[in-house]
């Protein structure tokens, strides 16, 4: 009765964490709107959003770290959280992730007027959002999503450590990702659903959330970061 009652727990604290993630992403991605509604002005709406942003995080990760306290068969978590071994699994994640993006954009036929209904979003919250809207896609999203669909996920549906957890685990893992990033299951989930999976994987690897979500970051800054490069190759051949 005890683990059913933790059990229930744990998905009560992955709807709460998911519905926080969600109220935060509103403060970055819908400001205007928020100054209105609140009747404040940009700076006082950027000291509420820090203060959410550290009531959010400090929440979804107060969440994780207590799960692994009632159980962690895996040995998430564990110091000393740097390696050289989980360093290369990263460093070939970040290979992977980019590679296994692009082939797949490539085989389904995307293209910047054919993207996915999420990045359409996207793309149009970016033009009203102002300076927000990067740190939250490069940043605060990563370290959200991470902890929610890996850290969160395995310790509530996967909590032993096996061969085909594991990899049962990544499979539901990478599914649940692209299907909160593509709910109308279009052919673009097969994208978010193979970048899902290769979170999850480098997640059960190095066991450590660390590494997971600086690949996260590492993803979605890549477009900025060849806007920054193409810019500099730009100014030094003028």
């Amino acid at each position: 009765m005890k683990k059913l009652f933790n059990w229930l727990g744990n998905i009560a604290g992955i709807i709460l964490a998911f519905a926080s993630y969600q109220i935060l992403e509103y403060f970055y991605f819908f400001p205007h709107q928020l100054e209105k509604l609140l009747h404040i002005n940009y700076v006082m709406l950027i000291i509420l959003t820090a203060i959410a942003t550290i009531l959010v995080l400090a929440f979804i990760l107060y969440l994780y770290q207590r799960q692994l306290k009632i159980e962690n068969n895996w040995g998430f978590n564990q110091s000393p959280h740097w390696d050289g071994h989980r360093l290369l699994i990263m460093l070939f994640s970040l290979i992977l992730i980019v590679v296994c993006s692009y082939t797949l954009q490539i085989l389904l036929g995307v293209t910047s007027q054919n993207t996915s209904a999420n990045q359409a979003t996207l793309d149009k919250i970016s033009l009203q959002a102002g300076g927000l809207f990067i740190p939250m896609v490069c940043i605060i999203a990563p370290i959200c999503e991470e902890t929610i669909f890996r850290g969160l996920f395995f310790n509530t549906f996967f909590m032993k450590e096996s061969k085909i957890s594991k990899w049962l685990g990544i499979i539901f893992s990478g599914f649940v990702f692209g299907y909160m990033h593509d709910p109308s299951i279009t052919k673009f989930i097969i994208i978010y659903w193979a970048l899902g999976c290769i979170l999850a994987w480098v997640y059960t690897s190095t066991k450590d959330l660390r590494y997971s979500m600086l690949t996260h970051m590492f993803y979605n800054s890549l477009p900025y970061l060849l806007i920054i490069l193409d810019k500099m190759i730009q100014n030094k051949w003028r």
